[in-house]
């Protein structure tokens, strides 16, 4: 039988506060409850809590009313640390320094401080930046700032602070049915607006800020520059760079996919994993000092925490970061002193205290995985390890491996399908494979990187390393390469990713302790998820719609019907423009793209209303028609007062494919007339529904 964890080793009242407290969160985030309403009603809770703790010692014999007390008083207790760590709420906030009139028309000096480097599209590089001055006036807040690639530019630093006269925007929400919301995830981090510039348009002023932030940026340049004389190739030394330094910016999307379809993307994200093996290593190295009676073994305990959390600001404090090492921080600690602190307490306090200091974490897909992941693998894999037990020490190995991956994807399966809408059935091959080295690959990179920095590393080494991180990208690649057994575009919705976890717990609970109680809970998390799934399918077969999609370079028209989307277009489009426009709208709503792409004509007639395509100036002259929607296509050259006057139509919607300044114009002449306009690079694809 496995090892039962003692209840009493399980701080159940801090659980329930951690719980309550991320429920505040979100209640606090999906609200408008001002800031000094929010801390007011705080601090009346905690007096009421404070009373009611003196009066319930004389009054109740149960503590359950004092529970749900304290149950309110830390949901409060969310709401408040969401309205305090949101600076604008504050007035010194750069929003509260300009007029809303200003925002995406009126350029303004800007300073600001490099604070973070994100990874560049084909257009642009990326960064977040912090605001010093706006309009001359000092103010705090963060913004995405935008770099065209159109003339070269060096990669800016952490910490350097430039000054820039710019246009601040909002930043863009998808325009295309469910598409990604970077706007959404961005906000989630207290950004709101973006600048767009040119190289040409920065000013450095020879000034830095120096942070933790700024110096890890240093230290990991220091050790990018002394490992570039090794001549790494790039595929190494962009997985070098994840694996260590905790920066993924730099690498290729075919890495990334392959670590993606082989299931091992856990590898390039320093987390526990890395952690649990660096702090292993760290206490080897410190053993000696646990010679010295009186101070060698709180010596070696500070020194452990230090190194780890140095690691930690080195790898850019990333959430799963940040969980791994405030969990480990607490074990260490607690095999130190010869505590049997539980490691479920362990988890929760560095929740508590991650989420204190950064309450929006919890949005993080990353945080969300590195949790879940480690839940997981506490509560299931003792009772997975134990049904078999091998005689040998390599099959124990395999075993534990084994049931450590089998454990952890469990757990993270409805996740991973939420997120992701793919599964790798090879895992655990990859798993297998990687896990049992992956311990001395990471010491013997950290035994580089050290040699490196001292100028003392042998070219010989510096070459096995290197072949050690190619073999491990060969073996991920090859397991990638089987999509027989990689199943994808798995449509997966809230309410199935609630009714999966029901089904899982209810499962291991009937695994760990069979009652008929809790059979029946498994039995209803079934039926449950069944149902949603046969609902989801049959509102799915229900779908009929038009869409006007918002493309840029190409009017393009989509027609659904019996789960099949037919495309309409002026000119072809490429595979890479029908993924960006239709891959999450097909995997949500499950529906089959119909490959051949038709010709698109100028009238449709659709749930009996007519759609006339306006792509040139005499069309609408030749059709004796009235259309019920008229479609503004590839600015056409037209007196659309004239247009409106002859064609007299009901709603006029203009696409991506027309010019700015002619889509203002009309809009401007549409609220003239008082005919609705529609402009989907605003408000959005265009859908006509059954």
């Amino acid at each position: 039988m496995h090892k039962k964890v003692n209840p009493k080793l399980i701080n159940t009242p801090f659980v329930i506060i951690t719980i309550a407290t991320l429920l505040g969160v979100l209640l606090g985030h999906y609200t408008f409850i001002e800031v000094n309403i929010a801390i007011i009603s705080f601090l009346i809770s905690i007096c009421g809590l404070a009373i009611f703790w003196q009066q319930s010692k004389k009054m109740f014999s149960k503590t359950t009313p004092f529970v749900i007390l304290t149950i309110l008083v830390f949901i409060n207790f969310g709401i408040v640390l969401v309205k305090i760590h949101n600076l604008q709420n504050y007035s010194n906030h750069y929003s509260n320094e300009i007029n809303s009139k200003e925002i995406g028309k009126t350029p303004i000096g800007i300073e600001f401080c490099i604070i973070e480097r994100l990874k560049s599209t084909a257009y642009y590089d990326k960064y977040i930046v912090s605001i010093r001055l706006i309009k001359n006036k000092a103010t705090h807040g963060k913004i995405l700032l935008r770099i065209s690639k159109k003339s070269s530019i060096n990669i800016l630093d952490i910490g350097n602070i430039y000054l820039s006269y710019a246009t601040l925007k909002p930043i863009t929400k998808p325009l295309n049915p469910n598409q990604f919301d970077y706007a959404r995830y961005l906000r989630n981090q207290y950004i709101l607006h973006q600048i767009t510039i040119q190289p040409n348009q920065l000013i450095y002023n020879e000034k830095k800020e120096w942070s933790v932030y700024f110096l890890a940026d240093q230290i990991r340049k220091k050790i990018n520059e002394n490992l570039s004389k090794y001549h790494f190739k790039s595929k190494e030394f962009s997985v070098i760079n994840a694996l260590y330094l905790g920066q993924r910016q730099d690498m290729s999307q075919e890495i990334f996919k392959d670590y993606r379809d082989a299931g091992a993307i856990h590898i390039l994200a320093v987390s526990g994993l890395h952690i649990g093996i660096l702090l292993f290593i760290i206490k080897l190295m410190l053993m000696p000092l646990n010679r010295i009676k009186k101070y060698g073994r709180k010596t070696k305990l500070i020194l452990s925490i230090t190194l780890l959390w140095s690691f930690a600001i080195i790898a850019g404090l990333s959430p799963s970061v940040l969980r791994a090492v405030t969990m480990f921080s607490f074990l260490a600690i607690g095999m130190e002193i010869r505590s049997k602190t539980s490691t479920y307490n362990s988890l929760f306090i560095s929740l508590f205290l991650l989420v204190c200091s950064n309450p929006l974490l919890i949005f993080s897909v990353s945080f969300q995985l590195s949790y879940v992941a480690v839940f997981s693998i506490l509560w299931i894999q003792p009772i997975i390890v134990n049904k078999y037990k091998p005689r040998f020490y390599v099959t124990k190995i395999l075993w534990t491996i084994f049931t450590v991956t089998i454990a952890a994807q469990l757990g993270l399966l409805p996740l991973s399908l939420f997120y992701f809408h793919q599964f790798p059935l090879l895992f655990f091959v990859s798993n297998l494979i990687i896990l049992p080295f992956l311990g001395i690959i990471l010491g013997f990179g950290v035994f580089v990187i050290l040699l490196a920095l001292l100028n003392i590393l042998p070219q010989f080494i510096a070459n096995l390393f290197g072949n050690c991180i190619d073999s491990m990208n060969t073996t991920i690649g090859w397991i990638a390469q089987q999509e027989i057994f990689i199943i994808k575009n798995i449509s997966f919705s809230w309410s199935m990713l609630i009714a999966s976890y029901l089904v899982i717990i209810s499962f291991i609970l009937v695994c760990k302790q069979y009652k008929r109680m809790k059979l029946y809970f498994m039995v209803s998390s079934i039926i449950l998820i069944i149902s949603i799934i046969t609902y989801e399918k049959y509102r799915a077969s229900r779908i009929e719609e038009l869409i006007l999609f918002h493309n840029q370079q190409n009017t393009t028209l989509g027609i659904v019907e019996n789960q099949k989307i037919q495309l309409y277009s002026k000119d072809s489009i490429s595979m890479r423009t029908t993924t960006f426009l239709l891959k999450n709208y097909l995997i949500k709503n499950q529906i089959t793209l119909i490959n051949s792409t038709i010709k698109l004509k100028n009238v449709y007639l659709y749930k009996k209303q007519t759609i006339l395509i306006l792509d040139s100036s005499d069309i609408y002259k030749k059709l004796n028609l009235q259309p019920d929607v008229l479609i503004l296509s590839n600015s056409p050259k037209i007196h659309l007062k004239r247009v409106i006057n002859t064609l007299k139509p009901k709603q006029i919607v203009a696409d991506g494919s027309n010019y700015r300044s002619y889509l203002d114009r009309w809009e401007k002449s549409c609220t003239i007339l008082k005919v609705p306009f529609y402009r989907t690079d605003k408000e959005g694809a265009f859908i006509i529904k059954q």
